[in-house]
């Protein structure tokens, strides 16, 4: 007997066990690809979902209610300059100082009740939303008293304005702020939500091995039987792929999403906070007028406001920010220009308080009336419109971010379930060969 016959059936033997246990290695290998396509599906979407959630909430909830807050606290300010600024004027005021009151007040109401209708279950913006909704009526009805006074030459019509103005200050607008506070954590919670990379690292991770187990069970079972191509396991790949490829758009989502806070959001929150700045200088010089020297505080206020719009060195201050900021979206002519308004405002201050400290109250008011008010106005104008602009940035913007993932989650989900399905069958395919 020669060594090659003596060989010969303990090859077989092998040969035998091998086959044997192909069916179960089979049966094995169609789970991890079933399981391995589960996992990246569930991944993807679930970052798909979250950050349609995240982009949603930014588009139509947290960064509207920011909006609103911005406007409220604007609305507020800007009526308690309007008021102390039209009291200057004695005797009947501008019908435009009073439409432009009537205005704010009618905004502060619209805006105060929207963010109150959407505050859910927030006891901190809720409280400070009825503080207002307590406040406002009262502070409304001290003006009336002091514009009546102010009419007839009462000279407790400055009375009644101080007290206005405190309950403004020192009440409504700090409430005003704290809305804006938890509306501006509740947006940044969204943006981080909507641009976090580990959710989508997770799916790229996922699907790439989800189709390297793939292209391995192919080049696995092309040895194995001598067959090139499984039809079904093709399928499953190119599907995978053009699944990995999708995932990709969540890139474009956090793209836009960041590019709607970068160049919209921030500068919306910058170039408000300085007009209700420069609102706030506008009433304290106005308030100081109105004291005839008797106010010791409002002409303090307002150096620090200046300071805070325009810092203490070049490119400081909100303004120098904002200035910042508007590179990003390439609008920093607009900036450039209020801050040139800003400097021509503050000279014509000068003049107004180099009046009022030797006492020529009468000259100091009729250099703020005709000079440094159509100033402030112009000042106004140019923030109003830069928040505008920035406003519509944002909305172009965060509309891209949502329109990106518009039908995401549920073309996920499909794609997963089919390529399971395709790795099952194309493992199946193979399996009924050893029955």
């Amino acid at each position: 007997m020669t060594a090659s016959a003596a060989l010969r059936p303990l090859s077989t033997a092998r040969v035998r066990a091998r086959l044997a246990r192909t069916p179960g290695r089979l049966r094995l290998t169609a789970w991890v690809l079933a399981l391995a396509t589960v996992v990246f599906g569930v991944t993807a979407v679930t970052v798909a979902s979250s950050r349609q959630t995240a982009a949603e909430s930014v588009a139509t909830r947290s960064e509207p209610q920011l909006l609103r807050a911005e406007g409220l606290y604007a609305s507020l300010s800007d009526a308690d300059a309007t008021a102390a600024t039209t009291f200057l004027t004695g005797g009947i005021e501008p019908s435009a100082s009073r439409r432009r009151y009537l205005a704010d007040l009618k905004a502060a109401s619209r805006q105060l009740a929207a963010l109150a209708r959407h505050a859910g279950n927030d006891a901190d913006s809720r409280a400070a939303a009825s503080r207002i909704a307590t406040e406002l009526p009262v502070y409304a009805g001290l003006v009336e008293a002091a514009r009546t006074n102010n009419r007839q030459g009462f000279p407790i019509g400055a009375a009644y304005l101080r007290r206005a103005s405190n309950s403004m200050r020192t009440r409504m607008l700090p409430a005003a702020e704290r809305l804006y506070v938890a509306e501006a954590t509740r947006a940044n919670s969204d943006y981080r939500d909507g641009t976090a990379n580990g959710g989508l690292v997770a799916a790229f991770v996922t699907g790439g091995i989800a189709l390297a187990l793939l292209l391995l069970a192919q080049v696995g079972l092309a040895r194995f039987s001598n067959r090139r191509l499984n039809v079904p396991l093709v399928i499953a790949s190119v599907a995978l792929a053009i699944a990995i490829w999708g995932v990709a758009a969540l890139v474009d989502e956090q793209n836009s999403l960041a590019s709607a806070q970068r160049k919209g959001s921030d500068s919306v929150q910058l170039l408000s906070a300085s007009r209700v700045l420069a609102l706030r200088a506008q009433r304290d010089e106005s308030l100081a007028l109105i004291g005839r020297g008797s106010d010791t505080t409002s002409l303090a206020d307002f150096d620090k406001v200046m300071v805070a719009l325009r810092g203490r060195g070049p490119g400081g201050g909100v303004l120098g920010e904002a200035a910042r900021v508007a590179r990003r979206s390439h609008s920093v002519a607009g900036v450039a220009a209020a801050r040139a308004a800003l400097a021509r405002l503050e000279d014509v201050h000068r003049r107004v308080a180099v009046r009022e400290r030797r006492g020529d109250y009468a000259s100091a008011r009729r250099v703020y009336v005709n000079d440094e008010l159509p100033q402030a106005a112009r000042l106004d104008t140019r923030l109003e419109a830069q928040t505008r602009a920035a406003q519509e940035r944002f909305a172009a913007d965060a509309s891209d971010a949502t329109g990106a993932l518009d039908g995401a989650p549920e073309a996920l989900v499909g794609f997963a379930l089919l390529i399971a399905a395709l790795a099952v069958r194309g493992i199946a395919v193979r399996l009924r060969e050893y029955r």
